[in-house]
């Protein structure tokens, strides 16, 4: 049973958010374009920017940048949400069907 004291945002998070992967600086520093899909996975070593536990693995589309971070609409969920560029992969899914119908 976790700690019933653990109420922050990264509580029950600690396998969630494990991840194989080393950040670099190129990823901290992309442009992501206006309007691109982009899937929500979070990096559990960049604190900042860091959205909800409840948004890992959401699909949204960026509408906007807001400083550094950029401003992501998820339609299914009728959210907003302010996320650092370290959190958002631009989607794959999308580039694919891309292909497919250019093909």
């Amino acid at each position: 049973m976790p700690n019933k004291k653990a109420k922050g945002k990264r509580a029950k998070t600690r396998d969630k958010f494990k991840s194989k992967r080393k950040i670099t600086v190129n990823k901290l520093l992309q442009q992501i374009p206006i309007g691109s899909k982009v899937d929500i996975r979070i990096e559990s070593s960049v604190h900042s920017g860091i959205p909800d536990k409840k948004f890992h693995g959401f699909t949204g589309e960026v509408i906007g940048k807001q400083g550094r971070a950029y401003l992501v609409e998820l339609k299914k969920q009728h959210a907003k949400l302010v996320i650092g560029a370290a959190h958002l992969d631009v989607s794959k899914a999308v580039e694919k069907q891309e292909e497919k119908v250019a093909a």
